[in-house]
């Protein structure tokens, strides 16, 4: 399989025609039948259903598509990467979070005259510890449940990784004024499965597999009603502004939730059962701008403590 071929498909899929793919592409529409063709055969399946009114997905091209879109995005991001000037490039990734982002204009500030692009992805667990893996990010911050730590540990030996703990930390759950709850002050365990939540990016490390598991001797927690699935951290904060679905988070909360009337409800008889971290390469010494943002991140955590 090659990029191109994954470039042509794509273009195929967005147009529905072939033709038009072949206008984007700046090609012949023999030559894009011809590599989607080939393409097929090497998968061994049929991508598109072929009719007089153009070319539609079958269900097979509908499961490649989500995952060429993502090696395109990241084919692009490695040309750019390697085509721009040699110099200073400090990245961070990590979980979707307006502290960590906040975090990135502050060092931001405290670098501004030393000549460094700064960036920050957010992800799933995966995504992060293999951004780290693969040098797109020094350093990746994670939270996870702590029965998870073993098998997490276990999958960064393999990518060459080392986990370093800053804090244990509990859940709550984040609503706006629209919902019936907003001027509780907790809810209790047992209340979860009673509520509608928006759920973000699917991660085998997401809190939502573990809640089960939280509380010795709890009692067995039905599946969350998840009303809504995006991962788009704009939409999960609309969605808490202006209607009554919430979402669960780690109690660690931003500033900027509270000056947008979005509140975070403590949940009781509920353990510090996650544990934020933060990944890095072994035998490999932190940047100083690494330090730096690792460095604030301690202080905004041991503040926070301070507050509960």
């Amino acid at each position: 399989m090659e990029i191109k071929q994954l470039e042509y498909f794509v273009a195929t899929a967005d147009h529905g025609s072939l033709n038009k793919a072949a206008e984007q592409l700046y090609t012949s529409q023999p030559n894009v039948s011809k590599v989607i063709a080939n393409l097929e055969k090497d998968l061994g399946v049929i991508l598109f259903e072929r009719n007089s009114r153009g070319m539609r997905m079958t269900e097979q091209g509908k499961m490649l598509y989500g995952h060429a879109l993502t090696i395109l995005k990241n084919s692009n991001m490695i040309r750019s990467l390697v085509q721009k000037k040699i110099g200073n490039y400090f990245s961070v990734s990590g979980y979707q979070s307006s502290i960590l982002a906040k975090l990135i204009a502050d060092i931001y500030e405290a670098h501004k005259d030393q000549n460094i692009t700064f960036g920050f992805r957010e992800g799933t667990v995966e995504e992060i510890t293999d951004d780290v893996s693969e040098h797109i990010s020094e350093i990746g911050i994670v939270y996870l449940a702590h029965t998870q730590l073993q098998c997490f540990k276990h999958i960064i030996w393999h990518k060459k990784l080392e986990f370093f703990p800053l804090a244990e930390l509990s859940i709550r759950v984040y609503l706006g004024s629209r919902h019936p709850w907003y001027d509780r002050e907790s809810v209790e365990l047992t209340e979860l499965s009673q509520l509608k939540f928006i759920e973000g990016t699917k991660d085998f490390f997401a809190m939502e597999h573990h809640i089960e598991r939280i509380s010795v001797g709890a009692v067995q927690m039905e599946n969350l009603n998840n009303a809504v699935c995006t991962n788009s951290d704009y939409l999960i904060t609309s969605m808490l502004k202006h209607t009554d679905v919430c979402c669960l988070g780690i109690d660690f909360v931003s500033r900027e939730y509270e000056e947008q009337g979005i509140r975070a409800l403590k949940v009781r008889d509920c353990e510090k059962f996650l544990t934020l971290g933060y990944v890095k390469q072994k035998k490999k010494d932190l940047s100083s701008e690494a330090r730096f943002y690792i460095g604030e991140l301690k202080k905004m955590l041991s503040a926070y403590n301070v507050l509960l």
